[in-house]
């Protein structure tokens, strides 16, 4: 009794053994966890830098205005992050789009692919104002 209590004791050391070397197996031929990838951060935030500096750029060229009604929110976030909007003149929305899209295709398609994080900040819900002739935004 005591031999079969033996055998099967070995048995079942030698099954756990080899179970764990084939999973010590698979777990070597898996993708590396998120956390585990070696992300450039130095790189990612000069592409996210770029790409705000591009959308301020046409902000800035689009702000003018008489009225508040010359005035409009438009989305500005792009693939490397997410914003809260500018407000710009409606001559600027589709400047602006065109920017966007020019920055996901290029300098965020990179971004996505050096798997550099996505981040998005938390918003106020505002509105388009003209005030002292450039568009700007005002809280609701």
């Amino acid at each position: 009794m005591k031999t079969n209590r033996l055998r099967l004791g070995i048995s079942a050391l030698l099954a756990m053994a080899s179970f764990s070397l084939a999973i010590a197996g698979f777990t070597d031929t898996m993708e590396p966890a998120e956390y585990e990838r070696s992300v450039d951060w130095r790189a990612c935030e000069q592409r996210r830098a770029h790409a705000s500096s591009q959308v301020e750029r046409v902000r800035a060229a689009y702000r003018a205005c008489a009225t508040s009604a010359d005035c409009t929110l438009v989305d500005t976030s792009t693939d490397c992050g997410g914003t809260c909007g500018e407000v710009v003149s409606r001559a600027g929305v589709q400047p602006m789009r065109r920017v966007i899209s020019h920055l996901n295709a290029t300098v965020c398609r990179e971004h996505r692919r050096m798997d550099c994080p996505y981040g998005a900040p938390a918003c106020l819900a505002i509105r388009a104002v003209c005030a002292g002739g450039a568009c700007t935004f005002a809280p609701l």
